[in-house]
């Protein structure tokens, strides 16, 4: 799709949303990659106080966020810096807070994506690297979940992903966009180095030990209380997010999606055999 022009793109599959004001600070950054606890994470903020925390299954929720995630993204990439401006100053508190307005948090696929802007555009929010100890563990939750969007397959879903439009930003901004360019082409053939390569760099930015802490979900409450300052709960650490439980919550969420695409799929084609009756008729 990079033939289309943008503006044509938000022309014809353009999602209204409101633009979310920020009411609280940004508190909490927990970057690490999808499938690193994002979910149990997230849970566990939620129940420390922090609500509302961003997650990726946010951007396919109403209000929808992955057109705004797609024009942050090609102003990361494709936007020079300004004259006397670092690359991670191009996107401010206020190109984030479109999506992130609402939120004291934020965790997941975004996170990492825009990791180091976000680091810059709060300076006061902490951040958790959130990690997973077992790296084959972490490919092989990401294949069964996220890989789908990394094969981009020509299937059903995408013939529906052309006429809905929140389907459709879905697979540009998924598939076309976010895992191609994340994991350097392939997530299949490098999201093993990616990972260390992503951790590595976060690491390297140098962050004072009482902004940042690196963590598992193994870990459990202690050390995410202590760097937070917050009270232990009593109860369970969250248990998270399988990859059974991800595919079926993505049915549920993008049913209605779906339908529609259906409706105007058939819409479509009565209307282009209409219009060929005539042209059939003088044959």
């Amino acid at each position: 799709m990079n033939f289309v022009p943008d503006w044509l793109l938000h022309l014809i599959y353009g999602v209204p949303t409101p633009t979310p004001k920020r009411e609280k600070p940004m508190q909490v950054l927990a970057v690490g990659i999808s499938r690193s606890g994002t979910e149990s994470l997230r849970e566990a903020l939620h129940t420390l106080g922090y609500e509302h925390t961003h997650h990726g299954f946010d951007t396919i929720l109403p209000p929808y966020d992955l057109e705004n995630m797609y024009r942050l993204l090609k102003k990361k990439y494709k936007t020079p810096p300004k004259p006397g401006s670092t690359p991670t100053q191009k996107l401010t508190a206020s190109d984030f807070d479109t999506i992130l307005g609402n939120c004291v948090g934020v965790c997941d696929l975004l996170a990492a994506e825009f990791a180091p802007e976000l680091i810059t555009a709060y300076p006061d929010a902490k951040v958790i690297l959130n990690t997973r100890y077992d790296l084959d563990a972490w490919h092989k939750s990401m294949q069964a979940t996220m890989g789908y969007f990394d094969a981009n397959p020509i299937d059903w879903d995408w013939c529906k992903s052309w006429f809905a439009s929140e389907l459709f930003w879905v697979r540009h901004a998924m598939c076309r966009t976010v895992m191609p360019t994340f994991f350097r082409g392939s997530f299949a053939s490098n999201g093993k180095w990616v990972y260390e390569q992503y951790v590595a760099m976060i690491r390297g930015l140098g962050l004072p030990k009482e902004r940042i802490l690196e963590w598992s979900v193994e870990d459990g409450w202690e050390p995410l209380c202590k760097f937070l300052d917050k009270e232990v709960p009593n109860e369970p650490f969250p248990s998270g997010n399988p990859p059974k439980a991800w595919a079926e919550r993505i049915r549920a969420t993008t049913g209605e999606y779906h339908r529609r695409a259906v409706r105007n799929m058939f819409a479509f084609g009565a209307i282009i055999v209409v219009a060929a009756g005539p042209t059939a008729a003088r044959i």
